[in-house]
């Protein structure tokens, strides 16, 4: 990790704001200078809908469905590149049949396209990923075999440290945290081979399931606008879920990875504490080892996902993160027999219509293989597990993520003020965190022993109670940060997506408390979530990656 300014600034927040567009609004000027479109299709990208305002509080007039108006505008050439599975594309650039200068165009044309559509991208890197690509064509023969993510554009959450850029993790007081390197895991994806051309969106504080704060505005889903892309690597979902990224790279310490890619449609991975390197990322209570953050891909193609991870991982990260544990890549056969459990409700909120219908949907699928044995796996006092994780989330009761507010006068977004506004949120004496962490070690140790009562390889659970949520109300984690609380992997894989006909309200369910009275309330009709992707998680024990990607695989021929 290098050198980092030490303190906060102290300027006005709107004027902050200001300086935060600007950085997005230069480096798009930036990048259709150095790729720009043909004139017809630079005079569509003027007059699409936008889902960026006039300034951060004003969250634009987006398309009701903005991948329809990216379809229809991506120009083809760019849209041949783009549309072909990220896994196939790098095999092609490999055999010369696009140089990575043709595919970066491509990938600048549709962030360019989706950035204005959701409001995504929180700043181009067109100097950075031009040099790079150019260097990989100039030495194409040289290095294609030896790179395995030869010419792969990737993008890359905010709050995730690139050189000679700031990184303010949603809060305006560090616009001028310049960092003077790469994160370990960006260096390791370069020397690979691969490109990054754009940082995406993040929230304030990181802490939510929604993708809003006042360094960009809002980001929204690209199937629904009226719907959130999720948090906090929402702009990594948006991005990838429209079709404008390879993979992206987010992090996750209670959904963050999980509910973007379930909320957009694609696959996303929440890997085990200690698999990949995360040590220099960015966030409030850095310092803070209660609940630890991961990283993990973000992207339409499971061949790309493990590909990407593996590059990662057979790279040795631990001879540079003391962090990780020394695992190496171990990868398991796809016809050997499985036992996978399907995890139907949490026994604290119910899932809604269209879960309900993916989960029935896998299970029969499953049940038709051979290979396969299923079962209901009843959950084992998850409530208990939320009041344990939601205590040690803010070990200090919010008082950094506060602090990031005050000098600037910065607003807190909604979803920051109910994060700090659950009842468990309390600054804790060290004893208390102590106790807290017993309690967190004590109930994984019970859990452990009652999964493996089941032999089990994979759950099958929701990720989210019900799709994408509306703006602003997603308000139970109790999906995904069960999984990290026990630190679990979960791969997030597609099934469907919102069914007007099949997936209506059940108006003869009674909550069984008020989160689960709040979450039901607001699935009102299908239509509020039409074309939403449906996604469930496969959930294995820890250091099981491998094993989830081939039930993936498996999932991947049956869905």
């Amino acid at each position: 990790m290098g050198k980092l300014p030490q303190l906060m600034l102290k300027d006005n927040w709107k004027e902050l704001s200001l300086k935060a567009r600007k950085i997005y609004k230069d480096s798009l000027e930036e990048t259709l200078r150095l790729f720009p479109f043909d004139e017809e299709t630079l005079k569509e990208f003027q007059e699409l809908p936008s889902a960026i305002g006039g300034s951060v509080t004003d969250f634009g007039a987006p398309a009701p469905s903005p991948i329809e108006e990216y379809k229809r505008v991506l120009p083809k050439k760019s849209a041949e590149i783009t549309e072909t599975d990220p896994y196939d594309l790098v095999q092609m650039i490999k055999k010369g049949k696009y140089s990575c200068m043709e595919v970066l165009n491509a990938y600048f044309h549709a962030a360019i396209l989706a950035s204005k559509l959701t409001n995504c991208v929180y700043e181009f890197l067109p100097q950075e990923s031009l040099k790079v690509a150019k260097y990989l064509d100039d030495n194409f023969d040289k290095l294609k075999d030896k790179l395995p993510l030869f010419g792969l554009p990737f993008s890359i959450k905010e709050m995730i440290p690139f050189v000679n850029r700031s990184v303010t993790h949603g809060s305006l007081c560090y616009l001028d945290r310049v960092v003077d390197y790469n994160a370990d895991i960006v260096e390791i994806l370069l020397k690979a081979g691969a490109n990054a051309f754009v940082r995406t969106t993040n929230p304030q504080s990181l802490m939510m399931l929604e993708c809003e704060s006042y360094t960009h505005g809002r980001t929204v889903n690209p199937f629904n606008s009226s719907l959130t892309c999720g948090g906090s690597s929402g702009g990594e979902g948006a991005l990838n879920g429209i079709g404008g990224s390879a993979i992206g790279l987010g992090s996750d310490i209670g959904g963050s990875i999980r509910c973007p890619s379930a909320f957009n449609g694609i696959y996303g991975l929440r890997l085990t504490v200690g698999r990949l390197p995360t040590g220099d990322y960015m966030s409030c209570q850095m310092g803070s080892e209660a609940i630890l953050s991961v990283t993990g891909p973000l992207t339409r193609s499971l061949d790309l996902l493990e590909l990407f991870t593996k590059t990662i991982i057979d790279s040795k990260p631990w001879t540079i993160d003391p962090t990780l544990a020394s695992i190496e890549w171990k990868s398991e056969p796809k016809d050997k027999k499985f036992k996978i459990g399907i995890l139907s409700h949490d026994g604290v909120v119910a899932p809604h219509p269209p879960v309900k219908r993916a989960l029935n949907l896998v299970k029969e699928k499953l049940m038709e293989l051979d290979n396969v044995e299923v079962f209901e796996f009843t959950p084992y006092e998850h409530a208990r597990a939320q009041k344990i994780i939601t205590s040690l989330y803010f070990e200090d009761g919010g008082a950094d993520t506060k602090n990031t507010l005050l000098d600037t006068g910065e607003p807190m977004c909604e979803q920051t003020k109910w994060a700090l506004g659950n009842e468990n949120v309390k600054p804790l004496t060290f004893p208390e965190q102590w106790k807290l962490n017993i309690e967190k070690q004590k109930y994984r140790k019970e859990y452990l022993k009652y999964w493996n009562q089941f032999e089990a390889d994979a759950i099958i659970a929701p990720v989210f109670p019900g799709p994408a949520a509306k703006h602003r109300t997603a308000k139970y984690w109790g999906y995904t940060s069960q999984w990290n609380l026990l630190d679990y992997p979960v791969l997030v894989f597609p099934v469907t997506k919102v069914d007007l006909d099949l997936d209506h309200p059940d108006s003869e369910y009674k909550p069984l408390n008020d989160i689960d009275e709040f979450t039901y309330k607001q699935y009102d009709s299908a239509k509020s979530f039409e074309n939403a992707p449906v996604c469930l998680g496969a959930v294995g024990l820890r250091n099981t990656e491998e094993k989830l990607i081939t039930i993936g695989k498996i999932l991947r021929d049956i869905t």
